[in-house]
């Protein structure tokens, strides 16, 4: 048992000491600086292709919508009984 421990935890030693120097090699730096460079041309791309709906209505002008709205000016019976005692 001891020697699987032994053995687990020069594997986990070894694994993360390659992906520290990985991650801070000057190639991964490189080649991170050149997907992120490439995504952003690739996004610019694309909302470049998005077509723009162009519209005559005003967003922005208030419509008054209460006529198709229920008015319920009387009170409930819940409130009506608290009332009550």
């Amino acid at each position: 048992m001891k020697y699987l421990k032994v053995i687990n935890l020069t594997i986990f030693i070894l694994f993360f000491f390659f992906i520290i120097n990985f991650y801070f090699s000057e190639n991964f730096l490189q080649i991170k600086n050149k997907n992120r460079k490439n995504f952003s041309i690739y996004l610019d791309n694309q909302i470049n292709k998005i077509k723009v709906i162009n519209t005559k209505k005003d967003f922005k002008e208030f419509q008054d919508n209460s006529k198709y709205f229920k008015k319920n000016t009387e009170e409930k019976k819940f409130w009506q009984l608290l009332k009550t005692k």
